[in-house]
């Protein structure tokens, strides 16, 4: 009875295994439960200062651990050496387990989650075969800056190890080095939660990126007694407002620019602080810009929003041509030319969380380290009380220039539809897009995968409108995992995935779990039956070489046979069908949203032309 008694108040079983027990050692029901009543103060004692001893297998102290950390969901695909854990999570109902088929869209569904809650998660696979499959979401969590955390279990060092036996390979922590901003082995049962709680720490302090925890197998079936603390005793809570002396340099460049430029980017949208961004934008009727980032962190049909620049460089922005203080907000600035983004005639402020990769490429004339929030907040106060009469005149008349560019812009978009081959079957990729633009929710969730698809006419606004999921880690099949994850934590809202042909075929195994949970996204695949993004590129790098010649192209081409993307959703268990024509599409899309009103998700397979270059009809093989 001693052991119930401890196990109990240790949390290790839950009341109802303290009344079996007792009942099976021969004590009445009637008694039982007197004495499980009777120690309901010392349960509520026991960790209310956010720490408690756990007595149990280090299986059950890392559920616990996962509980006091947090944890809502883990996404796992079955592992037999975890089975330890899955014992644990019968009696803790609070943990629930989202089986998924594939370690890779299953980690992309835990990012979603994780980008649209704001809450934490953790991926689990097993040993190093499952974390192979999973290190493609994770290269996208680290290029993206996604708090997700990553567990496995390993067997170099267990009771069996030293044989090169199944699953075995020394040092697993070091593979995953390179990716991760931490990565722990518990080399003790007992170090099991404080490997954990130092995993969601590094996870979740900013600069935010994945973190990998690994303990030897045979801990989890090892009986310990081991401290589970709750996240608020171990989290920093790292806010931090800039230096007060280079927030009055930036406010001062800010406010004598002829024409300052915004780039906005995730830690906007991260930080709650879109309406921030444009206050200060207003304030100085500076243009706005995103460089290529996961969120759209600025309102697309503000009259101050100049749209993206087509190549992530400035130089490529239709407007402002030469602006002469850049100032980022927030954004990773993640650089693909040997050209830096910001051109090295602009002063350039950089106000961002990340403080690692500051100064790295483009000299900084003045360096905000700073939760985004707070300085928006301060750099604000400081620019409105440098504005005189005269600038204020100044601004009105920048502002009124911005405003006519984006008027112009957007009317130039708008003739996407004069397209002479609009009613054309298969469809334009443009028509896809201008259809799914008129038929999205004002609220609705966008996620993006479709390669180099153009999102005209969606006007994202993340303050209250639109919002955008955009993938650019690289590492393809993240797009259906996402939406399955974003869905999972915004229940309420619509979920649209953009995803291309050859993205797809990737990771369409979290079409299973949204048939399975009843997640109604409404995907729609652009089916070019092509890797069209490459077949560009390539082109680009040997422009009227012999492929462009001869139409012989090795890597792109994905027919003969076709692949029927509705046919693969059916055989998830999702109701799907193709359309070749616009107005096959419209129908499709009335479908689409009666199947999410009934919670059931829905899959378009829709036929896109190939454009550019000429293509091959069918696959290219050498001569004999």
């Amino acid at each position: 009875m001693r052991e119930l008694v401890a196990r109990y108040l240790s949390s290790s079983i839950s009341r109802r295994s303290f009344l079996k027990g007792l009942t099976t050692a021969g004590i009445s029901l009637a008694a039982a439960e007197s004495v499980l009543e009777s120690l309901v103060p010392a349960a509520r004692a026991q960790g209310a200062d956010g720490i408690k001893l756990v007595e149990g297998t280090g299986a059950e102290c890392f559920a616990e651990q996962l509980i006091a950390s947090g944890v809502k969901y883990i996404f796992g695909n079955s592992a037999s050496e975890d089975a330890h854990f899955y014992e644990a999570l019968v009696d803790r109902p609070q943990l629930k387990y989202i089986l998924t088929p594939h370690e890779g869209p299953g980690a992309a569904m835990a990012a979603g989650y994780v980008k649209a809650s704001g809450e934490p998660t953790i991926v689990m696979q097993a040993a190093v075969v499952g974390l192979a499959n999973a290190m493609g979401q994770m290269f996208n969590a680290f290029k993206e800056q996604t708090p997700l955390v990553f567990y496995s279990y390993r067997t170099d060092q267990t009771g069996r190890a030293g044989r090169d036996g199944f699953e075995e390979v020394a040092n697993q922590e070091q593979l995953v080095a390179p990716l991760t901003k931490y990565a722990w082995l518990a080399r003790r049962a007992d170090m099991i939660p404080e490997t954990v709680r130092r995993a969601f720490k590094a996870a979740w302090t900013p600069p935010y990126g994945p973190t990998y925890a690994s303990w030897h197998s045979d801990l989890n079936d090892e009986r310990v007694r081991a401290e589970v603390i709750v996240q608020e005793k171990v989290d920093p809570r790292m806010r931090v407002r800039p230096n007060p002396a280079e927030v009055e340099r930036a406010a001062k460049l800010l406010a004598e620019a002829r024409m300052p430029l915004m780039i906005v980017g995730d830690e906007v949208y991260k930080a709650g602080a879109v309406a921030k961004a444009v206050k200060l934008a207003e304030l100085l009727g500076m243009p706005v810009t995103q460089a290529r980032q996961v969120f759209a962190s600025f309102p697309e049909a503000h009259p101050l929003w100049v749209g993206s620049p087509p190549a992530a460089r400035l130089a490529t922005l239709e407007f402002p041509k030469n602006p002469d203080v850049v100032i980022n907000v927030g954004n990773k600035l993640q650089h693909n030319s040997p050209a830096p983004i910001v051109g090295r005639g602009a002063k350039f402020i950089d106000m961002r969380i990340d403080s690692w990769s500051m100064g790295n490429v483009m000299s900084t004339e003045v360096p905000l380290v700073a939760d985004v929030a707070y300085g928006l907040d301060d750099l604000t106060a400081a620019v409105a009380q440098l504005l005189s009469d005269s600038t204020r005149k100044r601004i009105r008349e920048r502002s009124e220039e911005v405003r006519r560019f984006h008027d112009k812009a957007a009317a130039l978009r708008a003739l996407v539809a004069k397209n002479p081959e609009w009613e054309r079957s298969p469809m334009l990729a443009d028509r896809v897009t201008w259809e799914l633009a008129q038929f999205a929710d004002r609220d609705a969730i966008i996620v993006h995968e479709a390669g180099s698809v153009n999102l005209h006419g969606f006007d994202f606004n993340p303050d209250g409108g639109r919002e955008l999921f955009f993938y650019y880690g690289a590492h393809l099949g993240s797009g259906v995992g996402t939406a399955a994850g974003v869905k999972l934590a915004r229940p309420k809202r619509q979920v649209i995935c953009l995803v291309g042909d050859g993205s797809f075929v990737f990771g369409p195994t979290a079409l299973w779990n949204m048939a399975r949970i009843g997640l109604p996204v409404i995907t729609v695949v652009y089916n070019n039956h092509a890797y069209g993004g490459p077949h560009s590129r390539v082109i680009e790098k040997v422009p009227g070489g012999r492929m462009v010649q001869t139409g012989h192209f090795f890597h792109d081409y994905l027919g003969s046979p076709d692949m029927n993307m509705a046919w693969i959703a059916k055989g998830f268990g999702v109701e799907a069908e193709v359309a070749a024509s616009p107005a096959q599409l419209k129908a499709a899309l009335g479908r689409a949203r009666r199947a999410s009103l009934e919670g059931k998700p829905y899959l378009i397979d829709a036929q896109v032309a190939r454009m550019g270059v000429a293509w091959a009809d069918k696959p290219w093989t050498p001569p004999r």
